[in-house]
C-alpha cells in the first residue's frame, strides 16, 4: 500500500509540475515577460506553494484525527473505539502526571510527529506563498510585499482556510459515511454484516 500511495504521489507531483509550468508559461507570455523552462519553474513559488499549501492542510488533518481519536468517540464509526471502557485502552493517564518526559513523548509520538511536520509545512507554505504572491504581483506589474506583510494578509489566510475546510469536511464525511456504508475487505470499514450502532475494532 505504501508503494502504491507513494507512486500515486509521485505521479501527481509530475502532473502538477508539467501542467503548472504550461499554465505559468502562458501567464508569462501574456504579461510579455521572459518565459521559464520546466527546471526553472520547479523552483518558483507558483509550483512550491502549490505543494506545501496542500501538504500543511493534509498533515493537520491527520494530526487532528490521531489526537482527537485518542480521547473522543463517534458512535457507529469504524475509526472509533467502542464506548465501553473495558473494551479499549484506558485514557485516564492522559490527564494525570507523567512519570517522565521521555515516556510522555513516546506515548504521544504519532500525533507529535504529525504536528511537527505540520508546523514545518505551514512555515514553508508561508515562505513559498509569499514568493508566489510576489510573482503574481510582477505579472501585473505591481510592487512586491514583504513576508511579514504576506503572513497577515487576507490572501494568505484565504488560501489556508480553504485548504483546511476541505480536509476537515472530508474527514467528517468519512466518519459519518463509515457508520452507514461498507467497503468489503477494507480495514477502514466495519464488517459488512455489522450493524450501524456497532463500532469497528480497528483501533482497539
Amino acid at each position: 500500500m505504501s508503494v502504491a500511495l507513494l507512486g500515486l504521489f509521485g505521479l501527481c507531483v509530475l502532473g502538477q509540475g508539467w501542467t503548472g509550468w504550461r499554465a505559468y508559461d502562458q501567464s508569462l507570455g501574456a504579461a510579455h515577460m521572459q518565459r521559464l523552462g520546466l527546471g526553472a519553474y520547479l523552483s518558483t513559488g507558483n509550483f512550491l506553494d502549490g505543494i506545501f499549501s496542500n501538504w500543511q492542510a493534509a498533515i493537520l488533518q491527520l494530526a487532528v484525527l490521531v489526537s482527537f481519536g485518542s480521547v473522543l468517540r463517534q458512535k457507529g464509526a469504524a475509526h472509533s473505539r467502542k464506548e465501553d471502557a473495558s473494551a479499549h485502552r484506558r485514557v485516564h493517564w492522559k490527564f494525570g502526571a507523567r512519570p517522565s518526559v521521555t515516556r510522555w513523548i513516546y506515548a504521544n509520538s504519532l500525533s507529535l510527529a504529525f504536528f511537527a511536520i505540520f508546523v514545518l509545512s505551514f512555515a514553508l507554505h508561508l515562505v513559498f506563498g509569499a514568493m508566489k504572491y510576489n510573482e503574481d504581483q510582477a505579472l501585473q506589474h505591481l510592487p512586491p510585499i514583504g513576508r511579514q506583510a504576506y503572513a497577515v494578509s487576507a490572501a494568505f489566510w484565504f488560501s489556508v482556510f480553504q485548504c483546511w475546510e476541505a480536509e476537515f469536511s472530508a474527514m467528517g464525511l468519512y466518519l459519518v459515511l463509515s457508520i452507514f456504508l461498507r467497503q468489503e475487505g477494507s480495514s477502514e470499514s466495519k464488517p459488512v454484516g455489522a450493524s450501524d450502532d456497532d463500532t469497528g475494532e480497528t483501533n482497539e
